[in-house]
């Protein structure tokens, strides 16, 4: 009688960005019969470098467990990051916002004069610059002479009347049907309201169905996606 050897439960190791948790190169399927032992190491990735991993790195193949590892990464320009909340930059200049850190194309309209700006995350790069990410996840590159960090989101400064805050303009009603137009494996986030809180994350791909949306001075327009919550119109990609 012929011998064989019976394959184990295979390993699955992904490569994501420790920061946006998204994909950043393919999947792996690592095989081998029962009873062989694996061993699992970081694979490089062009303009990354490793930071941390999760899951089991060495072991034996067995019939009955299938393992998940997910190798971390941080792009190479990047030297740390960090979570921010209640906090807001008040534009004392037009400000251009842009895409990536490291593409810096322009996205969208300039943010205007004396308006306040709910920010989510604070980067620091290897040459030694500050940027933030808007809550409608553009990026400006900090500038002091050009920016001022806060905790006043600008009703403290100004009537309510005054400031043309997104909270302030009435929604529209806008029936239509979108597709999530992201990063791939990536995911954006959703909020209660335009600049608002943060309540979850919608996968790139998904259709959706959008019932209301806000036009801000500066230009962004934000929809409103049944049972999920408020996104900017970037990421958005109306269907026919």
């Amino acid at each position: 009688m012929a011998d064989f050897e019976l394959q184990g439960m295979p390993v699955w190791v992904y490569s994501k960005d420790a920061d946006s948790k998204a994909s950043i190169a393919p999947s792996r399927l690592i095989e081998g019969t029962v009873g062989e032992h694996f061993s699992l190491d970081p694979a490089d990735v062009a303009g990354y470098r490793f930071v941390s991993s999760e899951g089991t790195l060495t072991g034996t193949f067995d019939e009955k467990t299938m393992h998940t590892v997910t190798f971390y990464y941080r792009r190479d320009a990047i030297a740390e990051t960090e979570k921010i909340h209640d906090k807001y930059l008040h534009m004392l200049d037009s400000v251009q916002p842009v895409d990536e850190i490291e593409t810096t194309t322009p996205l969208g309209q300039k943010l205007w004069v004396d308006s306040y700006m709910k920010v989510v995350e604070r980067v620091a790069t290897r040459d030694g610059k500050f940027w933030y990410q808007l809550a409608d996840s553009r990026w400006v590159p900090y500038d002091m002479q050009t920016m001022k960090l806060t905790d006043n989101d600008g009703r403290v400064a100004k009537p309510v009347s005054e400031w043309n805050r997104p909270t302030t303009w009435a929604p529209k009603p806008f029936v239509a049907r979108a597709t999530i137009d992201y990063l791939p494996g990536g995911d954006v986030a959703v909020y209660a309201q335009p600049y608002g809180r943060e309540i979850g994350r919608v996968i790139h791909g998904a259709v959706v169905d959008v019932t209301e949306r806000v036009d801000d001075p500066s230009g962004v327009v934000w929809y409103h996606v049944a049972q999920h919550g408020w996104l900017s119109g970037i990421y958005l990609h109306f269907n026919n």
